[in-house]
């Protein structure tokens, strides 16, 4: 073999492993950045919620009394929940502790009647309802998102360059 030979062969080993790398990064790139902007598209629902909640809390507070301390806590989780904006596992957990604290604040309402013909608590709670269930189609193509996205950065070929420029495991978010 003369050295014509090994220069092409070293030249096309060193072609195929950029081309890998480049193809490789932009696939990952790519993943996560749907999985980024359908984040933006939950976390709009998630904060269309949040805001819903003051509604809420004043309707409630005017027609059940001696339920200060699960409005204050509702209060306090929702400005906790505001601040995270990342889908972390702290969001996640802020996510749910307010909506236990809502489940608990609606079975209170249901035997209460006053509340009950309050027309702006049925509305805040009918809409707070319509975007629960919008978000939770939201969550369903997030969750799809990533795990592809995990899938994809743990595949054989695809492992050293998900390690070399740090695409780490995205969490699922549970609603």
């Amino acid at each position: 073999m003369d050295l014509v030979n090994i220069f092409i062969i070293v030249g096309a080993v060193i072609f195929v492993l950029v081309l890998w790398g480049i193809v490789g990064f932009r696939h990952l790139k790519h993943l996560k950045l749907d999985s980024e902007n359908q984040w933006e598209v939950l976390d709009e629902k998630i904060r269309k919620r949040q805001d819903l909640v003051p509604l809420l809390v004043e309707s409630f507070r005017r027609h059940v009394s001696g339920q200060e301390q699960l409005v204050e806590q509702l209060i306090a989780q929702r400005a906790i929940a505001s601040k995270e904006s990342m889908p972390t596992a702290n969001k996640i957990a802020y996510e749910h502790d307010i909506s236990d604290t809502l489940e608990k604040l609606f079975e209170i309402a249901k035997v209460n009647p006053d509340i009950l013909k309050d027309t702006v608590f049925l509305e805040v709670k009918s809409e707070m309802a319509g975007v629960f269930d919008s978000a939770k189609s939201e969550v369903k193509k997030y969750n799809e998102i990533i795990r592809r996205y995990n899938s994809h950065r743990d595949f054989l070929i695809l492992k050293p360059i998900s390690r070399s420029f740090k695409y780490g495991v995205l969490n699922i978010f549970d609603i």
